[in-house]
């Protein structure tokens, strides 16, 4: 099985990052487990075509049996460059590789709230029409106080009771995209 962890922001340093690649490491003999940045992804134009980074996105996508989007929360949504890198994906733009693509979305913040309406933002628009994704429901992780519930060392998430909902959730995962993909 092959999922893509998608580093939901293009800043240089991201909580959202160490969660991806905790996720790739953690529960790697779960599933061949990829970590995709957005970083390299042109801005989303309804009239452009898409440039050879951005064909790569799509074709990353296209290929994955299910992806878990790691996402931040920036002014109570999902960073633009997330939101761009998604529009690329959608039926409006073309490639409609959305369509009951199992996608699982989690995230950390700085704040106590976890990113929970980037999270929110962000299953609504894997949902919309346009996209018309597969995504694990009743299974939130928010994981807030980003900067002491990961070590800045290794990467690592050390908060017990987050990893616990985290390793339930990619068990569930998992087992999901193994029967969407039947």
């Amino acid at each position: 099985m092959k999922l893509l962890a998608i580093v939901g922001t293009n800043a240089p340093f991201s909580y959202n990052r160490f969660l991806a690649k905790f996720i790739a490491k953690r529960y790697a003999e779960k599933a061949d487990i990829e970590v995709r940045e957005i970083d390299d992804i042109k801005p989303f134009c309804r009239t452009e075509e898409p440039d050879e980074a951005t064909k790569k996105w799509i074709e990353d996508i296209k290929n994955a049996d299910g992806i878990i989007l790691t996402t931040p929360e920036y002014d109570h949504s999902i960073p633009a460059a997330l939101k761009s890198a998604l529009e690329w994906l959608g039926s409006h733009a073309g490639p409609n590789v959305m369509k009951m693509k199992p996608a699982a979305v989690v995230g950390t913040s700085y704040g106590v709230q976890g990113s929970s309406r980037a999270q929110e933002d962000a299953r609504e628009i894997l949902l919309s029409p346009d996209m018309s994704a597969n995504v694990l429901p009743g299974n939130e992780i928010l994981i807030g106080g980003a900067a002491r519930n990961f070590d800045k060392e290794s990467g690592d998430l050390t908060d017990e009771a987050s990893i616990k909902q985290l390793d339930a959730m990619m068990d569930n995962f998992v087992n999901f995209v193994a029967q969407a993909n039947k």
